[in-house]
């Protein structure tokens, strides 16, 4: 009986840790960004939903109504991309500035351009 209720104890806290785990991806189930295929065809994209982490590198621009345009430097495989995203209006209070790291979930817009659904700091 012992052994059962210590094994419960020990399966609920590691569901726990698990469940709660403070550095963990949030998007984890959004499928990730291939940085190539985007570059190559963001159009053929468009619609879709995916995962990101990157450093940004600079504002492009702004415009009240649409957002604010930034670089993003993604990494993936050994490769650095430079890869445009927009931050629309409603992340207006999110103080983005370069070199700070994010995890986005973005979606590609009906011109082709990442636009962010959600972010966190990582």
């Amino acid at each position: 009986m012992g052994l059962v209720l210590a094994s419960v104890f020990v399966l609920l806290g590691v569901s726990g840790v698990f469940l709660f785990q403070k550095d963990g991806n949030p998007y984890r189930t959004v499928e990730r960004l291939k940085p190539a295929d985007y570059l190559e065809n963001g159009n053929s994209l468009r619609g879709n939903t995916y995962q990101l982490e990157g450093i940004i590198a600079s504002s492009l621009g702004s415009n009240p109504e649409k957002g604010r345009l930034f670089s993003l430097r993604a990494a993936h495989g050994e490769k650095e991309w430079p890869l445009p995203i927009l931050v629309p209006p409603g992340f207006r209070d999110v103080n983005l500035q370069k070199g700070q790291r994010y995890r986005l979930k973005v979606k590609v817009n009906e011109g082709g351009l990442l636009e962010v659904e959600e972010m966190t700091k990582s």
